[in-house]
């Protein structure tokens, strides 16, 4: 009898343990930090594994198994056979013919948590009483009139909603038709390399593949970057107004090693031709609101290696701007549209950056412009709301100014009031363009 008390006992504290350990979805590093891998997955409590479940996991994380065992040196020429560039104008664009203008903005989760899905009010819910375009109906004209838009997709496009982890305390999710709405927003290429994105299994992230590639909605990341296979390896490469541009993405935790990797994609997208590198990443702390202290080194190296500008995310909350040696550290574009978020800071944003193209065919970067925005997360409404009250405005973009540091420039006083800044030919920020 104390024998089978003993066990319900025993059993009840592990069930606690459990849901404990789901709950604790992230862990914060302090100010101080010089570590990257700042966020982790939730530990979760699993039974003791028999044979099959071995199996599946092994089948399940065959790329980590692969990256584990394996870890030769590949040469930059190898990593991804070379695929067309994508030629690409918008005869929507206004911003002339000797000018490119890009947008960034931060997380957009087309979707819900899985254990959201279902509720009425959920987003899933929302959008199905909408048509397409709804989502992103008050910011598209912008999208449209500009010459690209990225953002960062933090769901898995799927029908088949089978986690990986399903004790994770937050397991994103849509269905496949909202790659319609992608498909109507303005937005040309996504990120689609982050915390979430093999939250049901390396299928699942095919099935978000697949379903982008369906409505032609370019995306790029690398999922896999001890490259033992180019499978889920994917660079963005596009031909706009006759400019090469290439993308690549990582997500955390970003050592150095991963760095070698970036650097290589770097220089395999200046070998074919590329005048604007991009580099998204998707690191920083959750909620935090400043960079951390070794996110800043990070970032110069990777622009010393050759990148024009690294587009941040993860955070979901905005950060300050830098400029290191007149190339742009965007460390937090924060939340744009998003369906599973417990209250944050809903200040959120356009990025648009724009690039002067040269007659001799070179180009250089000219300026950024922020368009101040709102996230809303409500019952019915979960469309970006862009401000209009000049105070809210200045409060928004105050958000991304920040404090000098040695090295890195930041946005000038002023910025909050005109929300744009010039960059000059000796790599200097102005309020004003260079005469």
């Amino acid at each position: 009898m104390q024998a089978n008390m003993y066990k319900k006992y025993a059993v009840l504290i592990c069930t606690f343990l459990m849901f404990c350990t789901a709950a604790a979805a992230e862990l914060v590093s302090d100010d101080e930090t010089d570590v990257l891998q700042i966020s982790i997955d939730p530990i979760v409590v699993m039974p003791e594994p028999d044979e099959s479940a071995e199996e599946r996991f092994e089948t399940e994380n065959r790329f980590a198994v692969e990256q584990r065992n394996n870890r030769e040196e590949i040469q930059p020429e190898a990593l991804e056979p070379a695929e067309p560039y994508l030629k690409y104008a918008n005869p929507e664009s206004t911003s002339g013919a000797q000018t490119l203008t890009f947008s960034f903005v931060g997380d957009c989760s087309i979707g819900d948590n899985l254990k959201s899905v279902k509720r009425k009010n959920s987003m899933t819910g929302t959008l199905a009483g909408h048509p397409a375009d709804w989502l992103f109906s008050t910011v598209s004209d912008i999208f449209h009139a500009d010459d690209f838009t990225f953002a960062n997709l933090e769901c898995v496009l799927t029908d088949t909603m089978s986690p990986l982890y399903p004790l994770k305390a937050f397991n994103l999710v849509g269905p496949a038709l909202h790659r319609d709405i992608l498909a109507v927003s303005g937005i040309n290429a996504v990120n689609t390399v982050n915390n979430h994105c093999i939250d049901f299994k390396y299928s699942g992230y095919e099935d978000t593949l697949a379903n982008l590639e369906a409505v032609g909605v370019r995306h790029f990341g690398v999922l896999n970057p001890a490259r033992q296979s180019n499978r889920y390896i994917k660079l963005g490469r596009f031909e706009i107004k006759g400019v090469r541009v290439g993308v690549t993405g990582y997500a955390y935790p970003l050592t150095d090693e991963v760095f070698e990797y970036i650097k290589d994609d770097i220089q395999l997208l200046r070998s074919e031709g590329c005048k604007i590198v991009i580099v998204s990443l998707h690191w920083g702390t959750e909620e935090k609101k400043v960079p951390n202290k070794g996110q800043f080194p990070y970032a110069k190296q990777i622009l010393d290696a050759g990148a024009d500008l690294i587009w941040g995310h993860h955070p979901h909350v905005l950060q300050p701007v830098y400029f290191y040696d007149g190339k742009p550290i965007i460390f937090s574009t924060g939340n744009f549209v998003f369906g599973s978020i417990k209250a944050l800071d809903p200040a959120t944003g356009i990025f648009q950056f724009s690039w002067d193209i040269h007659d001799d065919g070179t180009v250089s970067l000219a300026s950024f412009h922020m368009i101040p925005a709102e996230l809303r997360h409500s019952k019915s409404e979960y469309r970006p709301l862009l401000l209009t009250d000049t105070t809210e405005m200045r409060k928004c973009r105050k958000k991304v100014m920040g404090v000098p540091k040695n090295g890195y420039a930041c946005l000038p006083e002023g910025f909050e009031e005109k929300g744009t800044v010039y960059v000059m030919s000796d790599g200097s920020l102005s309020l004003y363009p260079e005469e």
